[in-house]
């Protein structure tokens, strides 16, 4: 993991099917202390808890004595999302990382026994895909890398894309 103060940042809650109908409490709770939402909001927030046999919450935990920046812990922790996707996706699973604009709200700090210094970043559906993951490299939308990339070399310049060599087979 990239943490170079060797704090491990973090920590994970795994929400079990078992668990499902508490996180999705929990939710519909955040999404009310901000007002009275319609019915179709609090059942669309609910199931946001039930979209996966299991959800990985990743917490951001920075150690606020520490001389590394929180800004960096908390990218650490990040980098651990991440790792979780690449696992699960290794082990033949789907998965997402999902987030929702109440994560911050005070039932959902409480189910996770979140500190004050704490951060829920999201959490990680893990799963069986209904239907196959793999997308053609055509269908996937490639980004513009020479407005996502400057090349510091002699001069500053944008990225551009280099023409592939022509070889022949004989």
């Amino acid at each position: 993991m990239p943490d170079h103060g060797g704090l491990h940042p973090w920590r994970f809650a795994v929400v079990t099917r078992d668990g499902q109908e508490r996180f999705g409490d929990a939710l519909v709770s955040g999404l009310i202390s901000g007002g009275d939402p319609p019915e179709a909001a609090r059942i669309k927030m609910r199931s946001k808890a039930s979209a996966a046999p299991c959800a990985i919450v990743l917490i951001a935990s920075p150690e606020v004595t520490s001389n590394v920046p929180e800004w960096e812990q908390v990218a650490s922790a990040a980098c651990t999302g991440y790792a979780v996707l690449l696992a699960a996706a290794a082990l033949g699973y789907g998965a997402v990382w999902k987030s929702a604009a109440v994560l911050d709200t005070p039932p959902v700090r409480s189910l996770f026994e979140l500190k004050e210094h704490e951060r829920l970043l999201g959490w990680v559906n893990v799963g069986t895909p209904k239907e196959p993951l793999a997308r053609s490299r055509n269908q996937a939308k490639q980004p513009d890398l020479a407005g996502l990339v400057t090349v510091l070399g002699a001069r500053t310049e944008p990225f551009r894309t280099l023409a592939p060599k022509q070889v022949s087979i004989d």
